[in-house]
């Protein structure tokens, strides 16, 4: 019998090992790794880049901004050893304004300026009614207006007004408006009702409107007031009276003007009053809250009356105007007005019937 002899095979561990394309996939998936990683680097070393760069540009822009402001900015130095820095937006021989970042705009005295240097361009305009256009800076007694034809010297006793370049296009544009520009007014309606013991119906309307300019000025203004009674059965109040009048300015103080009034009142039996007239008027107060003007001169006055009487007067017109303002929407009016007339004695009026036969 013969033997055999069994080998027993011992079971090997299988080493690690790994085709070609898997040694491919685990070097490519390492590349895109590292591919990966240094984009994200280059993304945030460009992120980091542009911010840096981004904080210098703004931060260099806010000091173009501040240089620029401080460089723009008109350098006021006061008698008194003050100084100031704004820009100057007009002075007019007695009053210089600066417009300031910190207190808007300053009034200053004309006499308690020493010397004022203007970087920005300043439209001044001479006695002789010459303007001249650049940078100014004071000189003792003369101005210097650096012009587009070079630096000229104006004495101060010859300035009549300076102004910014905005300031001057919107004074010029004051002079020359347009016929339905610069209106300012308003109007007012009141309705009263009585109902019960008594029945009474009460309207009043009102309306004024001005045109101001630095040359003339327009005026219209317009009241009625209408009341019924019930209980009565009739008619209490109905009248209207309204007026449009014309100012041209003469001088700085002195102006002329043209109005034309009329109305009506039904419970005086007028059916009509006109009133054409004229004069000459003077700014006794003109400034910026307050205005009062004097004004006087002769008119004529036509009555008619459902009667039959009409009269014709000469009249003599002196009058007041006032006017103070509180603030930009409150103003206080007052405007008093004295029409004698200027008929003898012995012809009243010039009154006449329709029929021409005299009182």
């Amino acid at each position: 019998m013969k033997g055999r002899i069994r080998f027993q095979r011992i079971p090997q561990e299988r080493t690690a090992v790994r085709s070609e394309s898997e040694c491919t996939m685990i070097v490519r998936e390492s590349a895109d790794a590292l591919a990966e990683e240094e984009v994200i680097y280059g993304l945030a070393r460009i992120i980091s880049t542009r911010s840096i760069v981004l904080r210098f540009i703004i931060s260099v822009l806010l000091l173009l901004l501040f240089v620029g402001a401080v460089v723009n900015a008109e350098q006021i130095s006061l008698k008194n050893g003050d100084r100031l820095t704004g820009t100057i937006v007009s002075m007019d021989g007695k009053k210089l304004l600066l417009k300031t970042t910190y207190a808007e705009d300053v009034s200053i005295n004309w006499d308690s300026v020493e010397q004022f240097a203007s970087d920005q361009p300043l439209v001044i305009t001479t006695v002789d009614k010459k303007t001249l256009t650049g940078p100014v800076r004071s000189g003792g007694p003369d101005y210097v207006v650096a012009t587009s034809q070079g630096n000229q010297t104006i004495a101060k006793s010859d300035v009549v007004v300076m102004r910014s370049l905005a300031d001057q296009a919107a004074h010029e544009k004051s002079l020359h408006p347009g016929m339905l520009e610069v209106w300012s007014g308003g109007g007012n309606l009141g309705l009263a009702l009585a109902r019960g013991n008594s029945e009474t119906t009460n309207l009043a309307l009102g309306f004024n409107a001005k045109r101001k300019t630095e040359k003339d000025a327009w005026i219209v203004n317009a009241a009625s007031i209408y009341s019924t009674d019930g209980d009565l059965n009739r008619t209490t109040a109905n009248s209207f009276q309204g007026l449009i009048r014309y100012d041209h300015n003469l001088t700085k103080r002195v102006f002329a003007y043209g109005v034309f009034a009329g109305g009506y009142d039904e419970l005086q039996d007028l059916n009509y009053r006109l009133m054409p007239g004229g004069g000459l008027g003077f700014h006794a107060i003109a400034t910026g809250k307050t205005t009062l003007d004097l004004l006087g001169g002769p008119g004529y006055t036509r009555e008619s009356y459902s009667t039959g009487l009409t009269r014709n007067l000469v009249t003599l017109t002196l009058g007041d105007e006032f006017s103070y303002k509180l603030s930009d929407r409150t103003t206080i009016v007052q405007n008093l007005y004295y029409l004698p007339s200027l008929n003898p004695h012995h012809l009243p009026a010039l009154a006449q019937k329709n029929e021409g036969q005299h009182l």
